[in-house]
């Protein structure tokens, strides 16, 4: 995995200017690095960057916010004694004015929903009861920059097959989380995303997989969360940038080509979720017990 750190660097060496002196270039090629991983994401629709939340049903709320990075929703649900029910959406305002006219129904689980302005939704019919965590909420996130630069400065403990990474002293720092941790002694070579941070302790998103040591020399970085294999697409894309700036058409021309080469690739293989189709797609319809076989199959 190639850090944010590490990128920044790499891509000066590609321009030829100083990471030391040339401090609004080094500015520009971190804002260039953060835009060309938003492309990344969007060519595969943002699969890699899916949220859920869930809030309450509110008696008699009819409009609900929005999380604040919520870009576009993907699926709205309601949720009742466990069973997600899907709501099906309206698609301009005057059909959802429409509806509204209907007499209120008494029914706690909304049909519908129209998404008014860039961060609210309106249900109907409008809950009869309040409900908690009711209202489920699949959407693509706005993409965050990265700004940190990598930590290598402390020992850490790992325990093998446990999330828990932990430090002698006061060491890391709440705004660690959504950053990544490896340990950098050869021992393991796997990247994990932090999911918590407190001073002394850092929760991983998965089960630590190498062996367990009390003293290994770790790296906590910011990181394109994105297949490695494209990471120096991300490079190309902040380079073509820094020479068109400078009118030097020949090398911008040569590093765009390069960043559009890797990104035509990543369309092709994580344009979808998996890597083939295992089994025969499955008709949306409700499956009727008077269809199935009489006697078991031998």
């Amino acid at each position: 995995m190639l850090t944010f750190t590490q990128a920044v660097i790499r891509t000066a060496d590609l321009v030829g200017i100083n990471t030391s002196t040339d401090s609004q270039d080094l500015l520009n090629i971190q804002q260039d690095i953060n835009q060309g991983l938003r492309l990344f994401k969007n060519a595969s629709r943002r699969y890699w960057t899916r949220k859920e939340v869930s809030t309450s049903l509110i008696q008699n709320q009819q409009y609900y916010t929005f999380p604040m990075d919520a870009v576009r929703v993907t699926e709205v649900r309601a949720n009742s004694s466990g069973l997600d029910f899907p709501i099906l959406q309206v698609d301009s305002e005057a059909m959802f004015n429409r509806i509204n006219i209907i007499p209120a129904m008494t029914i706690n689980l909304p049909m519908y929903y129209w998404i008014r302005g860039r961060n609210e939704i309106g249900l109907w019919p409008i809950p009869s009861q309040t409900t908690s965590a009711g209202l489920i909420i699949s959407y693509e996130p706005r993409l965050g920059d990265m700004s940190l630069s990598d930590t290598t400065t402390t020992t850490v403990t790992v325990t093998n097959n446990s999330v828990s990474v932990t430090a002698p002293s006061t060491s890391f720092l709440t705004n660690m989380v959504g950053m990544w941790f490896s340990v950098t002694d050869g021992s393991d070579g796997n990247w994990y995303q932090i999911t918590g941070a407190t001073a002394t302790t850092l929760t991983l998103e998965n089960y630590y997989q190498g062996p367990t040591e009390t003293s290994a020399s770790c790296i906590i970085a910011s990181a394109p969360d994105i297949p490695e294999d494209y990471h120096l697409g991300l490079m190309y894309y902040a380079a073509f940038n820094f020479f068109m700036k400078r009118n030097e058409l020949g090398s911008a021309t040569l590093y765009k080509g390069l960043f559009e080469d890797l990104l035509q690739q990543y369309k092709e293989v994580y344009a979808a979720k998996t890597t083939g189709q295992v089994q025969a797609s499955i008709d949306d319809y409700r499956y009727s017990l008077f269809t199935l076989p009489p006697n078991p199959i031998t």
